[in-house]
């Protein structure tokens, strides 16, 4: 039996602890990278917003794909094996997206990165729930901030790499080191394993009775995901299009939306713990959508005028945005490990299921509204959908949910 089955010494969860902080910053490394060279790869491909946004829709395929068997795989193989396995995956799709010459092989890259991520996502999200059991305390807010720290890291070095270094040399890199780091740091990793203890199997269908609650959060988790991802895909088009800004200027509001989620995500564990993740989604999320919204009006306005001063307000609006979105999607995560009358592998791959969609289709649909109108409007879908999130703090409140 490993670390999470037997109990834990004090070195050990020290041990697991960093390790899983490495894998959540490599994580958060490779959508940083990926993120930053959005412009160059569609300049390069020729492609449209309503094209690029086709391309970010065919990740749901990759969703599909992962969803109907990473639970089964959880169970049979254990989270350990589930993860060297998306370590395998990921790299191929990285790969084909750094050297996609058409939009169709940069489908195919995309839907090969989501199922590799979700492999490893999945895993060490587990593993982290029942770290946080045996050591009595939280981490799962926090090992997110150490994801929103690789993108932000990702974002700074590769505003360098912009016009000096072709993005296929740099994404192929990321993909090597990224590969090399998680697979050595996975050694450290212990779970139970197939044929260790684990909960009886519960039939959880998708529909019928007392599924309505996984429908829940999982919506709240697409909510949040919805716009985080749609601010990061799109921010530096954004800056680029609508502002006119050029260069490595153009990543600002992504590292400054990061630098707001590494805030609340480390601060997160603790207000999760005092507040009680009801009340911690309700702010973010209804605070957030307001000053997100706030900021981007007022700055597209003065953007006629003041062009420094405009882009100065739009980082501040991506910065309060990532402030309210960072302990969001972490809260929903604790409030699945809380759940009822359902083993905790299933309930979390079906909410991440649903969580991911919003990850794949939002950004596309992103794409086809700017298309039809303009990415000024289109950027109006993430910041509803973070008010909704913050109303669907409610499910908090539901009797399958366990009190602490």
């Amino acid at each position: 039996m490993g670390l999470l089955a037997s109990g834990t010494m004090d070195t050990n969860v020290i041990r697991m602890s960093n390790a899983l902080r490495t894998q959540f910053f490599f994580l958060g490394v490779l959508i940083g990278g990926w993120s930053t060279r959005i412009p160059e790869v569609k300049t390069e491909l020729g492609l449209n917003d309503a094209t690029l946004g086709r391309v970010l829709m065919g990740s749901t395929l990759g969703i599909i794909i992962s969803s109907q068997i990473i639970g089964w795989l959880m169970r049979e193989l254990g989270a350990k094996k589930v993860f060297y396995l998306g370590s395998l995956i990921f790299p191929v799709g990285y790969l084909c997206i750094a050297f996609a010459p058409n939009a169709y092989f940069l489908f195919i890259g995309a839907v090969f990165f989501v199922i590799g991520y979700a492999f490893i996502d999945n895993p060490i999200t587990m593993i982290t729930q029942d770290l946080e059991k045996v050591a009595d305390r939280k981490f799962l807010s926090g090992f997110h901030a150490f994801w929103c720290m690789g993108t932000l890291v990702a974002a700074f070095f590769g505003s360098f790499l912009i016009g000096h270094v072709p993005y296929p040399i740099h994404l192929s890199g990321l993909a090597v080191i990224s590969f090399s780091v998680l697979a050595i740091s996975g050694r450290t990793l212990e779970a139970k394993e197939a044929g260790g203890e684990k909960m009886e199997k519960i039939d959880f269908p998708w529909f019928g009775k007392n599924t309505g609650i996984i429908w829940a959060i999982g919506f709240g988790m697409l909510c949040a995901s919805s716009a985080e991802f749609g601010a990061t895909d799109w921010s530096a088009l954004f800056l680029r299009d609508v502002l006119g800004v050029t260069g490595q200027f153009y990543v600002g509001a992504f590292m400054a939306f990061e630098i707001g989620m590494i805030t609340s995500r480390l601060l997160g564990d603790k207000y999760i713990h005092r507040y009680g993740p009801e009340k911690v989604i309700k702010t973010c999320g209804f605070v957030g959508s307001v000053m997100w919204l706030a900021t981007m009006v007022l700055g597209v306005e003065m953007s006629h005028g003041n062009k420094v001063l405009a882009y100065v307000v739009i980082l501040l609006g991506y910065l309060v945005a990532g402030l309210g979105v960072g302990p969001m999607y972490p809260s929903l995560i604790t409030i699945v490990g809380r759940l009822s009358g359902v083993e905790t592998s299933v309930a979390f791959a079906r909410c991440l299921l649903i969580a991911l969609l919003g990850f794949a289709v939002v950004p596309g649909l992103i794409g086809h509204i700017s298309d039809l109108s303009s990415l000024n409007i289109a950027m109006l879908l993430p910041i509803s959908l973070l008010a909704v999130g913050g109303y669907m703090s409610r499910v908090a409140r539901s009797p399958r949910v366990k009190a602490e």
